[in-house]
């Protein structure tokens, strides 16, 4: 796949003709050296938080929308580090009522692959909302082994399996495999229960233990990798959706003072790590679940379509010496998209309220949606990454070049007014992957 250019515009049309990049991106650096550059802590919102109830004909609610858009783009990024990130819009088709799934990438890692799996899945959910469930495997098993599929590698890389053949940059890692950490997780058990709740100590304990099993299990399992990673997921997902477990879960976030010990860090980071594991299962009953509630939309097969991504292009200044070239963040990409649509072709679908993200939005991409306000900002990891940029492109007209210039005034001003007067920070270097524990819908 081509590149586009990042920078096309002319010099006198540029949107950093008042606010020049350099000087914006010195600005940046000053707040990362001041906040270990992470200037908020994670955030997560509901949509009542962002504007009143839409009065637009959208059949999806806009949280479904944001559910729906999450977990697809949860689903495409199949690598892992940031060149993995991937965002999706949904655009709904009121007259002939059908969707379309829009998306972007930080890079080409929507491969051939990639795309034969969403055009699987689209027949799959097609057949669910219609109710022409496959012969062999009901709606939710087929999604569900298509996706263990595709994600099979990923997940050995969450397990930090012995048989997962880890990328170069991990190389040096020495990092254990997930089920030798798991005796951490219950060992924290006997510090948060009472005396009076040894019976719930005693089966949280067990789902802890049985579930370590399983995960020790699948390293030794001889029979079909596929099948076998299949039960781990399976069992992660039973795992997280018992009541007893999700207590426990509340009782250590809880706990967490100013910061967090070593220890309790580690049992969190476990946790989450097995709920990103079970987060498969739960997807696949998620989709399939709305596929049939909403079934006029998804009826007809989705859509599919993809943005070209941009080149990155070089700079001298960053927090860290390694941060050479800036990119056009996913989010950045498919907002900048819908305002570049002209108004005639507006008319063809309804616009997007929301998109989807496989990683939290970064400090900037949030700074950009709330200063943009066409998209609701749904969580922020908080990290600020310097390397952001936007597209500068001859084809902007003028209305999209002065909302640009204000959007990057309002940003610039917010980072300079949080260097300046709040104290000075140190905060933990946030987990980025998003965190798409939404109530399955009933199938």
């Amino acid at each position: 796949m081509s590149r586009r250019d990042v920078r096309t515009s002319d010099p006198d049309k540029s949107i950093w003709l008042d606010l020049t990049e350099p000087v914006f991106r010195q600005h940046l650096v000053a707040l990362e050296e001041r906040t270990n550059a992470v200037p908020l802590e994670p955030r997560v919102f509901t949509a009542a938080d962002w504007l009143p109830p839409s009065k637009t004909p959208h059949t999806l609610p806009l949280a479904v929308e944001q559910q729906v858009a999450d977990e697809f783009a949860c689903l495409v990024a199949v690598e892992e580090g940031a060149q993995s990130v991937a965002a999706v819009c949904i655009e709904e088709h009121a007259q002939a009522p059908r969707l379309t799934l829009r998306f972007a990438a930080m890079d080409v890692s929507l491969n051939d692959t990639v795309q034969s799996a969403l055009e699987e899945w689209s027949v799959i959910l097609s057949g669910a909302a219609a109710g022409n469930a496959p012969l062999v495997l009901d709606p939710v098993e087929a999604l569900f082994h298509s996706v263990i599929r595709l994600h099979f590698r990923r997940l050995l890389a969450r397990l930090r399996s012995s048989k997962w053949n880890k990328p170069k940059y991990l190389s040096k890692s020495h990092k254990k495999s997930l089920w030798q950490d798991m005796g951490v997780l219950i060992h924290r058990v006997q510090f948060v229960y009472a005396k009076k709740e040894r019976a719930t100590r005693a089966l949280v304990e067990k789902l802890l233990g049985d579930l370590t099993a399983v995960y020790e299990g699948f390293e030794c399992a001889l029979g079909d990798e596929l099948t076998e990673m299949e039960k781990v997921v399976m069992s992660s997902f039973e795992f997280c959706s018992a009541a007893a477990v999700k207590d426990y879960l509340l009782r250590l976030e809880s706990s967490v003072g100013a910061r967090a010990t070593d220890q309790m860090a580690s049992a969190l980071k476990s946790l989450r790590q097995i709920q990103k594991i079970a987060s498969y299962r739960r997807m696949s009953i998620s989709l399939v679940g709305i596929a049939k509630e909403y079934h006029s939309l998804f009826e007809g097969g989705i859509a599919l379509s993809y943005l070209t991504p941009y080149e990155s292009v070089p700079t001298t200044i960053g927090y860290e010496e390694w941060a050479t070239t800036c990119h056009v963040h996913a989010e950045v990409q498919l907002a900048v998209h819908y305002d570049m649509i002209p108004q005639q072709k507006e008319q063809l679908f309804l616009k997007p309220r929301a998109i989807g993200i496989s990683k939290s939005l970064c400090y900037l991409c949030y700074r950009f949606l709330l200063a943009h306000q066409g998209f609701f900002p749904s969580r922020t990891h908080g990290r600020l990454y310097d390397q952001w940029t936007l597209p500068d492109l001859a084809e902007f007209d003028e209305a999209i070049v002065k909302r640009y210039r204000n959007i990057l005034k309002d940003i610039d001003e917010e980072v300079c007014r949080h260097t300046e007067n709040e104290p000075e920070l140190w905060r933990i270097e946030p987990m980025t992957s998003i965190d798409v524990y939404y109530t399955p819908h009933q199938t």
